[in-house]
């Protein structure tokens, strides 16, 4: 393998998600830099294959198919045909195909881990789940992973670990926020998918009663899922529905996220949310659960506010101290965007992979 070498992605779709924006980033970034990037996608279309093309990367399609060995069959034909170095793998579906395809090239294969591989690990489809990331980490040469607890995780199950680096997701800080000003009416941002492990039932009833005190505040909630009709619903019950807009999907989630006071985030479960750095990176407090790896992150008290998920009480009393204190805002919107910097900033990120690529290449590992 020679320094630079040409890196195929895979991944299962392109459309909205954290995992697809990272992707985008990362190989935008590695191309530029002089590493030559091409992706191939289980799904067609979506969102970032086009930002994709434009940034002249180019992206191919495997589509489903009934028949797994056909469809494993033309991905071993494209790959030997692309002729890649290394092969970087962003989730335990894809990975389960990159293993298999032995004699398509001299292929060095990287897993990158973006989730807790033992979350609800006893229900029949998490137990799959599982040994699909076991498999497709114990047959990669490295492992890159967006939190140290994620890692952790994967070896107190009992996976045995390649040699494996902590790269945090790529933020763009840019610190737009004004949040440290006093407002007449603070805005609470809260975005991702509406679905039941992101609590935003929890997020009403904490508002409820800030609403009864006659506190001023609206909140957004940007994002779409199977939950917004029962959300909606909750939210005329608990007397909000002059105070919170649904806004379904939103195409910049971070301009929406710097036009906030507050970013109110109480997920059951995380990997490593790009809502949270995002907020972060524009200077926004942060209220969010010590859930997945927000913890190595965010620091309850310096640059955000921790709470205990599913606690509608303890979100409420966090969200009422930013609500009525600018300089509490400003004090944790500074730190917030100056963490993000340091650990999330695009060059540093970039540094970092082009590090793990590098040691491919000069170990052949």
């Amino acid at each position: 393998m020679v320094a630079n070498a040409k890196t195929l992605h895979l991944i299962g779709q392109l459309d909205r998600g954290g995992a697809e924006k990272q992707l985008f980033w990362i190989a935008a970034g590695l191309q530029r830099r002089g590493w030559a990037q091409a992706v191939i996608a289980f799904d067609v279309g979506g969102v970032w294959e086009a930002r994709l093309q434009d940034a002249g990367i180019p992206v191919f399609v495997v589509p489903r198919d009934r028949l797994k060995p056909r469809r494993l069959w033309r991905l071993w034909r494209l790959v030997r045909r692309e002729k890649p170095e290394i092969l970087l793998s962003w989730s335990s579906y894809v990975a389960a195909y990159a293993r298999l395809l032995r004699g398509a090239g001299r292929l060095r294969r990287v897993y990158n881990l973006r989730n807790d591989v033992t979350l609800d690990c006893e229900r029949p489809e998490r137990k799959r789940f599982l040994r699909l990331a076991s498999a497709g980490m114990e047959a990669a040469d490295h492992v890159v992973s967006n939190s140290r607890r994620n890692l952790e995780l994967a070896r107190q199950r009992g996976i045995r670990l390649p040699p494996s680096s902590v790269i945090y997701n790529m933020v763009l800080a840019r610190g737009r926020a004004r949040s440290a000003e006093p407002a007449d009416c603070p805005r609470i941002v809260a975005a991702g998918t509406l679905s039941a492990i992101k609590s935003y039932d929890v997020l009403l009833a904490a508002l409820g009663p800030l609403a009864a005190e006659n506190l001023p505040f609206e909140c957004l909630l940007a994002g779409s899922g199977p939950e917004r009709p029962a959300l909606e619903a909750l939210a005329a019950r608990c007397g909000l529905s002059a105070r919170v807009k649904f806004l379904g999907e939103v195409a910049d989630v971070p301009a929406l996220l710097s036009s906030a006071h507050i970013l109110a985030h109480p997920s059951r479960s995380e990997g490593l949310s790009n809502t949270v750095l995002e907020a972060m990176g524009e200077g926004v407090p942060v209220v969010a659960c010590p859930v997945g790896a927000t913890a190595e992150i965010v620091e309850d008290g310096r640059n955000g506010i921790l709470v205990s998920p599913d606690s509608p009480a303890a979100l409420a009393t966090a969200l009422r101290r930013l609500l009525v204190d600018h300089r509490l805002r400003e004090r944790l919107g500074k730190a917030a965007l100056e963490t993000v910097r340091r650990l999330c900033g695009e060059d540093l990120v970039l540094d970092q992979y082009e590090a793990v690529l590098h040691g491919l290449a000069a170990t052949g590992k």
